[in-house]
């Protein structure tokens, strides 16, 4: 029961941190980039801004979820716990990492409720919190306890930052999908591909500098469940990635066409999977490697 609790907040964590990566995305590699007036901008980057705060709200949230999961684990039938979570949040490097977790969190929200009202400080404050934020992941669990620590931390906080720079930014065009115009649309999916790109190599080469440095040989894919849940991902993300794959190619067209309900239909199904992914790492990053 821990295991599947500690994997929940997990997941909690990681979908408000891609959340938040995303409504960034948005606002400083697409908006800027997809040659939309100021008036056209406005709609888009308020909506990220709305959804970059809900996305630090979870973050904050699973800080303190995640003391108590621990607390659980360690824990002994009849213990006081709050003995053990003080010694967990001031003792320990995950309560370090809790403690930057909480306070960053926290600032991204406010950042975030600012950047609402068209406020630029906002989001120059929101775009800072998301990179403390992106390195939290790095700082506990398997990558600081890794035997090449710094390099496992550079690439946890990559993985991070291109699960936000595509399915964040991907979530929030869905969103867009609805109501913008089509010269809105067409601007946005334009920019993004080439972004999603990025992305998609930031999250391959880094997922597999991941894995060289966490587990000691290969056959630890198939004997470990972190192995397996590895696989898992693997396997669901190149689902993703053809479907995005399939919107690179036609996305516009069906806009040109008129045909926004397939285009939607499609880039939620790309979106379910991509959540899916966001549970298994949460599971992953919840089990041990041995």
């Amino acid at each position: 029961m821990s295991s599947t609790v500690a994997a929940l907040v997990n997941f909690v964590l990681y979908a408000g941190l891609t959340l938040v990566g995303g409504a960034v995305t948005v606002r400083y590699l697409l908006l800027t980039r997809c040659g939309l007036s100021a008036t056209e901008r406005a709609p888009a980057a308020g909506d990220a801004a709305r959804h970059g705060a809900i996305g630090a709200a979870l973050v904050l949230l699973a800080a303190p979820a995640r003391a108590l999961v621990q607390a659980a684990a360690l824990a002994d039938p009849g213990d006081v716990w709050f003995p053990l979570l003080r010694t967990i949040i001031l003792e320990t490097g995950l309560g370090r990492s809790l403690q930057l977790q909480t306070i960053w969190a926290a600032a991204a929200l406010m950042a975030f409720s600012v950047a609402r009202l068209g406020r630029q400080r906002g989001w120059s404050a929101a775009a800072m919190s998301t990179f403390v934020l992106a390195l939290v992941p790095a700082l506990s669990g398997h990558a600081a306890a890794a035997e090449h620590a710094l390099l496992a931390q550079v690439a946890t906080t990559l993985h991070v930052i291109g699960a936000g720079a595509w399915i964040g930014a991907l979530f929030l065009i869905w969103r867009s999908a609805r109501k913008a115009s089509d010269l809105t649309l067409t601007r946005l999916l334009q920019a993004f591909h080439a972004v999603a790109l990025g992305a998609v190599a930031m999250i391959a080469v880094s997922g597999a500098v991941q894995a060289w440095s966490i587990l000691d040989a290969p056959a630890q894919l198939i004997s470990t469940a972190w192995g397996r849940f590895l696989i898992s991902k693997l396997v669901v993300l190149g689902g993703v990635a053809w479907l995005g794959y399939r919107h690179w190619r036609g996305a516009e067209q069906q806009v040109g066409a008129g045909d926004r309900t397939t285009l939607r239909r499609s880039m939620g199904q790309e979106i379910a999977l991509a959540v899916f992914v966001l549970a298994i790492t949460g599971a992953l990053t919840s089990v041990g490697i041995e």
